[in-house]
Formats: structure tokens, sequence, C-alpha cells
């Protein structure tokens, strides 16, 4: 009888151990290859990490990234349920990503009003469309190019556009991108204005609406 009792402690140990209830299951840390049409805050969704933590051990000062970028991804404890079904939503709704999304928008909102100068990139001095645009980005970690033409060549063109994307218009309709803004939902979007300043603008404007290009999605 005291050989039985003996037994049974290790045995459920051994139990517990197998179906992984005593202690938590961790995934591998791996390596991924970017995609075309991924981003930061979808990676990070993915695997259930986040942006910092990204940057961090990939010594990303930015969100920007490119396909065929190699990031490396840390291991992190996993659920239960996860060990056997590891399919998140990376979509760009998700709640880390609607929130920079937001801040980035909230903070385009500031500078309405803020008058227009070609060349301009900072408030005290006034913006150009792409200047306002860089700005905007840069003061969430985002480091984009300086023109509207080199801007439209960074990140992945969508049919649809979301909040945060960016518009683009072919202002002299010569065939190339002249001017910029940032999209803000119900068919709106934020930009520098060479009559209005920063201002807000709607997409079936007749004038934006006949020179309107693509847009693409930099988050």
């Amino acid at each position: 009888m005291f050989r039985r009792d003996r037994l049974v402690f290790p045995i459920v140990v051994g139990a517990l151990f197998s179906f992984g209830l005593m202690f938590p299951k961790f995934s591998e840390a791996a390596s991924y290859v970017v995609k075309k049409g991924d981003s930061l805050w979808g990676i990070a969704v993915k695997y259930k990490t986040s942006v910092k933590k990204l940057q961090e051990i990939n010594h990303i000062k930015g969100t920007l990234i490119h396909p065929g970028d190699i990031l490396q991804i840390p291991a992190a404890p996993l659920p239960p349920q996860a060990v056997k079904k590891q399919a998140i939503n990376s979509d760009r709704s998700s709640i880390s990503a609607r929130g920079d999304i937001q801040d980035i928008i909230d903070t385009a909102r500031r500078f309405i009003g803020v008058r227009y100068r070609y060349g301009g990139a900072r408030p005290e001095t006034g913006f150009d469309c792409s200047g306002f645009v860089q700005y905007v980005f840069s003061l969430h970690g985002i480091k984009l190019p300086r023109t509207a033409s080199e801007q439209a060549s960074v990140g992945t063109r969508v049919t649809d556009p979301a909040p945060g994307d960016l518009v683009f218009f072919d202002t002299h309709r010569n065939g190339s991108i002249e001017h910029v803004g940032i999209y803000l939902g119900n068919n709106a979007f934020i930009h520098a204005s060479q009559n209005k300043g920063i201002t807000i603008t709607s997409l079936s404007d007749a004038w934006y609406k006949q020179r309107y290009t693509f847009t693409c999605r930099i988050i």
C-alpha cells in the first residue's frame, strides 16, 4: 500500500507535464521574411508581441519595413488554446494598429490652419503637401521620403482607402505624382492646400476626384 501511494505523485506530475497544465508552453524564437503587404503592426499581432519589442530586437527606429527584410521574432508564452490554434487576425483593424493610426490622424488634425509654403516641412514655417505628410509621420517614428512622387513608391497600393493611408494625385495630369494627403475616412483626406493651408477635403470634390491616382498603405 505504501509503495502504491509513492507512485501516485510522479504519475500525476508526468500527466501534468504531458498536457502542459503546469507550465506555459513557449513559441520558438524564429526569423520572419517580410512579404509584400506586411506591416510591423500586423506582424506584431500575428506573433503576439509588440511593435516596440520587434523594433528593439531588430534595431528598427521607425515602422517602415520592406519585402525581403528578415525580422527576428521573440519567443513568447502561448496560451493553452494557442498551442493547437495559432490563427491570429493580422488585419489592420486590430486594436493596436487602429490605435496607432488614430494617433497619426489626431496629430495631423492639430495642424489644420497652418499656412501653405512651397518646400515647407515644419509648422513654424508652413508646409507643402509632402512636407506635411513627412512631418506628421515622423512624429510617430515613421520615416518617409521628402517628395510626393518618392512617397508614392513606399508602402503597398490598395484599392479601398482606409484611415492612415496616403492618397496621391496627378494635379497637372501629366502622368506624374504631384500631390499627397492622409486619408481620414468617410471619403475625406487632410492635406496642405495652396489656397487654404492644412485643410480637410472630400475625395468627391470634382477637382481632386479627376486627379486622384491611387492610394498607398504605409501602416
